[in-house]
Order: C-alpha cells, then sequence, then structure tokens
C-alpha cells in the first residue's frame, strides 16, 4: 500500500510539472521565432578606410550602403579626408557594385553618417563636419533619384541655435524611421558638449520631426541624466505612440552595457535610462542599432562589445523582443546569436593583425518578408593609421 501510495505522489509531480511546462510554452501572445545567419563576407576589404553608415533599401529591390570612405593606406579613425560614399548590393546574385560618392566637404570629416528612406524612396542622409576636434556643422541631404542624384547642403535653423550650436556630437547610430501615429518621420540624436578635460558638461536628447524628409523644423529636446555618460542612440517605433530607443553608455569598461529609454508620447518626453541586458553578461556596448518588424510584432537589436574583455572575443550580437517584453523590462531582450568577429576566426589569412578592438556599427535593412542584410566594420592598426574594412552577412527568420 505504501508503494502504490508513493508512487502516486510521483505520478501527481511528474503531472504538475508536465502542466507547468506546457503553460510555459502555450503563454497566450508569446511568439517564438528562430534566427539564423549566414558567414560573414568581406565587402570591401582594401587600404581605404571605409566604416559606418546605413542601408538603403531601393525601388528595384537592391540596397544601398551609404557610408564613410577616408581613401588610402593613411586613412584613419579621424581625417579630413574622409566623405560620404554609396555602393549597391544585388541579392539576387549577391554582388555588390562600384563605390560612388555622395558628398564631399573637401576640407572636414564627413561622418556619423545615418538616416533612411521615405515611402516615396527619397534617401535621407544626416552627418556632420568634424575638423578633428569639435564639430563644425550639421547637415542633411536627400535623393529623390534613388541615389542618382542629391540635393545640395541642407542644415536645420534650430540645430543652429545658440544655446545648441557649442554642443560638440550628432551622436545617432540608429536609422530614420516612419511613425504612423503622427504620420511623421522621425530620427533620434544626441548632442554633448564637455570641458578641457573631457568632462561631459551638457547632455541633450533630441528627436526630430518631418513630413516628407525634405524639411526638418520640428525638434524636441530633453536634459538627460547624469548617471551615465550616454551618447550614441538609435530608436525605433513599435505601436501604440511608443518609441524605445537604445543608448550608449560611454564608460567603458564592464558593467556598462546599452541603456534603454521609452517614450509613451512619439518621442516629446522619456523614461529614465534603464541599463539592459545588451550585449550579455554586462559587457561594455557599442554603437547600437534597431529596427521593428511590424508584422511579426518584433524588435531587432544589434550591437557589439569593445573594451571589457580581449580584443580576439569581441563580437556582433543579435537580439529580439516583443514590445511587450520589454517596454517595461529592459533586461528582457533574447541574445539570438553572438557572432565572434571575422579576424578572430580560424584560419583567417589575410594581412591584417587582430591588435585592435572591433569597429562594430552594425546597420540593418530588409531584403524581403523573412531575409535581411546587415553590414559592420573589422580594424586593425597598421602603418601607423586605423585600417578598417566592411562585411556583411544575411539573417532570416523563419
Amino acid at each position: 500500500m505504501r508503494n502504490t501510495y508513493s508512487t502516486l505522489i510521483i505520478a501527481l509531480f511528474f503531472l504538475l510539472i508536465a502542466c507547468c511546462t506546457g503553460n510555459q510554452k502555450e503563454k497566450p501572445g508569446k511568439k517564438t521565432h528562430t534566427v539564423y545567419v549566414s558567414p560573414f563576407k568581406p565587402l570591401l576589404f582594401s587600404d581605404d578606410h571605409t566604416s559606418e553608415g546605413f542601408l538603403a533599401p531601393l525601388e528595384d529591390g537592391s540596397i544601398m550602403l551609404i557610408f564613410r570612405m577616408e581613401p588610402g593606406i593613411e586613412g584613419n579613425h579621424v581625417g579630413t579626408g574622409g566623405y560620404i560614399a554609396q555602393i549597391t548590393y544585388d541579392p539576387e546574385t549577391d554582388k555588390w557594385g562600384d563605390i560612388e560618392t555622395v558628398y564631399n566637404s573637401h576640407r572636414y570629416d564627413d561622418r556619423n553618417i545615418h538616416g533612411g528612406v521615405t515611402k516615396d524612396g527619397r534617401i535621407v542622409i544626416f552627418f556632420r563636419r568634424y575638423d578633428g576636434d569639435e564639430t563644425e556643422g550639421r547637415y542633411f541631404i536627400y535623393s529623390d533619384s534613388q541615389g542618382k542624384t542629391w540635393s545640395g547642403l541642407k542644415s536645420n535653423k534650430i540645430l543652429s541655435n545658440p544655446q545648441v550650436v557649442d554642443m560638440r556630437g550628432n551622436m545617432s547610430t540608429g536609422q530614420m524611421f516612419y511613425n504612423p501615429d503622427i504620420k511623421k518621420y522621425t530620427m533620434l540624436g544626441f548632442l554633448y558638449s564637455w570641458d578641457q578635460n573631457r568632462k561631459y558638461i551638457t547632455r541633450r536628447r533630441y528627436t526630430a520631426f518631418s513630413r516628407d524628409g525634405g524639411s526638418w523644423k520640428e525638434f524636441s529636446y530633453v536634459e538627460d541624466n547624469q548617471d551615465y555618460r550616454l551618447n550614441e542612440i538609435a530608436g525605433a517605433w513599435c505601436g501604440e505612440n511608443r518609441i524605445i530607443a537604445l543608448q550608449r553608455d560611454d564608460e567603458r569598461k564592464p558593467g556598462h552595457p546599452l541603456v534603454q529609454v521609452v517614450s509613451y508620447d512619439n518621442g516629446r518626453t522619456w523614461t529614465e535610462p534603464v541599463p539592459t541586458n545588451i550585449p550579455p553578461k554586462q559587457h561594455w556596448g557599442a554603437a547600437p542599432e534597431i529596427i521593428y518588424d511590424q508584422k511579426r510584432d518584433l524588435l531587432i537589436a544589434l550591437s557589439s562589445d569593445r573594451y571589457s574583455r580581449p580584443d580576439e572575443e569581441n563580437s556582433v550580437f543579435i537580439y529580439t523582443a516583443s514590445p511587450e517584453e520589454v517596454i517595461s523590462n529592459p533586461c528582457g531582450w533574447t541574445l539570438q546569436h553572438e557572432l565572434r568577429r571575422p579576424w578572430a576566426a580560424l584560419g583567417f589569412e589575410e594581412d591584417r593583425p587582430l591588435n585592435q578592438n572591433l569597429y562594430g556599427y552594425n546597420t540593418i535593412a530588409q531584403i524581403n518578408k523573412d531575409e535581411y542584410l546587415i553590414v559592420f566594420t573589422e580594424r586593425a592598426r597598421m602603418h601607423g593609421a586605423e585600417q578598417a574594412d566592411l562585411y556583411y552577412f544575411k539573417m532570416i527568420i523563419n
């Protein structure tokens, strides 16, 4: 009788576990996605310094990468030879075209390139002209011909306001996105100033709005939290007047991952920054990128680490989450892939030493309903300057 009773208790115990496990799997509203990635491929591997930028899907199904180019072996992380270039990718043939010049000031470093494409096909590029010490000005240009011709240099009167003009940075790594709640295109940015010891004095997050991408006269500003050294920012609209943004905390050591802020009024006001679980294990996170797949109700976030572990361990990270999973829980992001940097791979035979940390600066664009293109930058120190090359890979969501 005792054995029968024990057997019954054990059976009930396992039945309870099975029920609980089943309930977890069938939790209402919980969606699962399988994310696949292809191997890395070199995009531009040369003596030129090629880095940062964004991907612009074109009307014919190709995708244009708009990026910073500083030609020659003397090219470097910062230099007055840096200019804006473009190159186009054909997903059908997996081939890249020729490099073309978009804009060259011939005097400043034309850098911190970001932007996007409107529903009408207008490609908008934001950037700043930098003299190696200070920002000379913040500008944008656009193309209504799929990158064949470009507008003249445009500036924003609001960003030239005397209260803002002393701000050194224009730190955005994200892409321009459309907000159907207000029927406007939106771009997030971050301005800062510092003293002679590079200690931040003022930090200000801004949200810029435009009906057509060709006129950016509407801005809102928020004085930022002084508990973090915030700068680079990326954001995405995710329904119900909400924008989720990720920002880099520039305390360059372990324990300073990306932070998250949320706006419930389309970028007018923001919650206080809270640390996320991007990258994993509280590694330092660089250059966030985030987009929203509305049909899947899925946020896709990209980042990389740089300062918090050995160079050969630096990686590109891919995270996903539904808005509901992270809107009030910044540590609710799901790590889909950690991809070790290309130059740390076994069998790497190119003439590149592993003597500098990963540059990163991931940018992403959707190829079709299941497939995405991702581009990022590797780098090394060579001949007294920084060598930087572009790589790409594809991501498929099932």
